[in-house]
């Protein structure tokens, strides 16, 4: 639903800090076999829940435990600024280390003359920008030359259940193809009033999933997404929880469902039109004031999930669902995958 996600494009991983080593002297055998057991019993997803708390605040995540593939996350922004809870699966042999290093030297590099190779991402700071073709041209006869995916390298990227919320909110997001592995939890919006981008200022949170897969909720209202079309689904709900059902329909990897509580008289296009007003790099002081609504959840592309599920406690009022595409180049006010719910 708006143009903030766009930052979240390109997504690191954090590491566990590797495993417990077991070593010491007879004295401490029985205390080392107990915390080996307990280690492994955590690796294997023991202690992993089918639902877990992520909250976000200026600037950190608190995270309740580690999560089942496929669970929930019960998100809440407690801070006063926007928070995403961008995502990114580490990849073997790849350390925190190796993830800090690269945010560091993206955050101080200095921009490149070089495009990169067809669909390649490139970082500076909190902006990302996403190539459709290479255009180098070098000032000298030569071989051309690309900009090496760096990010790909650590990570793998994820869309959902990434996600975007205004302050004060909460939503509970479920991707049932969410797999097994250790994520990073990263904000890169950038601070208020032009300022460092979150994650400069500590915003690195982790989660682990592991485990058996946890059950899939149960929707009492199911919406189709579709590229060029409508969403379609209840156009009423009455006031309180909800569990909403984002279906995917056809190719729908870069579709991102989003809920917006709008305020009176407002629109989707309303909505979009004021955050699309912000400069990429900077968001002004109390950017929540600026927004005719609020955003309940913004949850990042589909990518390779074909269903996502959003629950939320709805106050009577009208509520938007947008799931455009928002990692283009012209931003879109009035987009065509949208709906209109009035809750009652």
């Amino acid at each position: 639903m708006t143009s903030l996600r766009r930052p979240a494009a390109v997504v690191l991983a954090i590491a566990l800090a590797g495993g417990l080593a077991a070593c010491g002297d007879d004295k401490k055998d029985e205390a080392t076999t107990a915390s080996t057991t307990a280690t492994t019993a955590k690796a294997n997803g023991a202690d992993a829940a089918d639902a877990v708390d992520v909250a976000m605040k200026e600037y950190s995540f608190t995270v309740s435990g580690d999560l089942k593939p496929g669970g929930t996350i019960r998100l809440s922004n407690q801070g006063t600024q926007f928070h995403m809870m961008a995502l990114s699966r580490l990849k073997p042999g790849k350390t925190l280390a190796d993830v800090t290093t690269l945010l560091a030297q993206e955050s101080q590099d200095e921009p490149t003359t070089t495009a990169p190779a067809a669909g390649a991402t490139t970082t500076t700071g909190a902006t990302t920008t996403t190539e459709a073709t290479t255009t180098t041209e070098p000032a000298t006869s030569g071989p051309t030359t690309t900009e090496p995916d760096r990010f790909g390298e650590i990570a793998e990227r994820i869309g959902a259940p990434g996600t975007i919320q205004g302050p004060g909110q909460k939503a509970e997001i479920t991707v049932p193809s969410l797999a097994a592995g250790t994520y990073a939890m990263i904000c890169f919006l950038p601070t208020e009033g032009g300022g460092p981008p979150h994650f400069a200022q500590g915003m690195v949170g982790q989660l682990t999933v592991a485990g058996d897969k946890a059950a899939e909720p149960t929707a009492d209202a199911t919406y189709k997404v579709e590229t060029g079309k409508a969403v379609s689904g209840p156009t009423t709900l009455t006031a309180g929880k909800h569990v909403l059902k984002f279906e995917g329909v056809g190719d729908v990897e870069a579709l991102e469902p989003g809920l917006a509580k709008l305020d009176p008289g407002k629109t989707i296009a309303d909505v979009n039109r004021a955050f699309n007003a912000f400069e990429e790099d900077s968001l002004p002081v109390n950017t929540a004031a600026a927004i005719p609504g609020q955003l309940v959840a913004g949850v990042f592309d589909f990518g390779d999930a074909t269903t996502v599920y959003l629950g939320a406690d709805l106050a009577a009022g009208t509520y938007g669902i947008d799931a455009h595409d928002t990692d283009i180049d012209t931003p879109i006010d009035d987009p065509v995958e949208k709906a209109t719910i009035t809750v009652t």
